[in-house]
């Protein structure tokens, strides 16, 4: 691994992770491309680190509350009227949808971690999936979305976004492109969507990656630190790019565009991989 190709692959990850491309499929494409086999399993944690810091200073005001709201909630804990006033904001509301879309991942990403790991080898899966995508994607184009806030929808909601970031672990299936999609689906609004989707990829991303680690961590990299700090930034940097820039493309409904990248992407892959 060296400086180029860490800016090829951080490039990549900062992009992909929030446009819903789906980032591992085009990971697993750009790797065979330029040879490199395997990415080190604490490179691939720095990338995704770089791009979560992105998610958190994006939504920094959001996460704010949340916690100030928790903090509040646990100080009153014996105070049923203050309780009561904290919990009508709906932040505790938020944090509650974002445990229970994490839970069905994580539970459903445990038992199939094998099997999942199998398709990242397989680069033809990765090209059928991405066409899986641009399927998802184009569709959304024709919802009649009811345009409910997020503190309008009930549970229903975060078991079926936290299904569809499940499904999101294969390679070529976009984690952003099906849960923004699946909210939508079940009739949230788009901006709404989009950030609800990025809140609950912060605990997923991270202990997804974490238990990677874990599993792995006895590997020697062999990669310097100065290339997992350089790595780490641009991930970060462009990951913060990307992150504003869908948001732009979901307040004017844009969605399904990159479901049309991805249906050209999948095609070629299939091709020429």
């Amino acid at each position: 691994m060296n400086y180029i190709n860490a800016l090829y692959l951080a490039v990549l990850q900062g992009l992909t992770e929030f446009l819903p491309v789906s980032s591992s499929g085009h990971l697993v494409i750009l790797q065979n491309i330029l040879g490199v086999k395997k990415v080190p399993v604490l490179f691939d944690l720095i990338l995704h680190l770089g791009t979560t810091a992105a998610v958190v200073l994006f939504y920094r005001i959001e996460i704010y509350w949340i916690l100030k709201d928790l903090v509040q909630y646990l100080k009153y804990f014996n105070n049923s009227k203050m309780r009561e006033n904290v919990a009508k904001r709906g932040n505790l509301k938020l944090l509650m949808y974002i445990i229970v879309a994490n839970l069905i991942t994580g539970v459903i990403g445990f038992l199939l971690a094998d099997r999942i790991t199998s398709f990242f080898y397989i680069p033809k899966s990765v090209s059928v999936f991405l066409l899986v995508t641009a399927v998802v994607l184009i569709s959304t184009k024709f919802i009649k979305t009811k345009d409910k806030p997020i503190s309008q929808m009930d549970y229903s909601m975060p078991v079926v976004v936290g299904l569809a970031q499940s499904f999101a672990m294969l390679p070529g299936i976009s984690r952003s492109g099906s849960t923004i999609s699946a909210a939508m689906f079940m009739g949230m609004e788009r901006v709404d969507a989009g950030r609800f989707s990025f809140l609950i990829s912060i605990p997923s991303i991270l202990g997804a990656s974490a238990f990677e680690y874990l599993k792995t961590s006895s590997e020697i990299s062999g990669i310097s630190n100065g290339i997992y700090i350089f790595a780490f930034f641009v991930s970060f940097i462009v990951g913060l790019l990307a992150l504003k820039l869908l948001v732009a493309f979901l307040k004017k409904g844009k969605l399904y565009v990159f479901g049309i990248y991805c249906l050209i992407a999948g095609i070629l892959s299939i091709i020429f991989i």
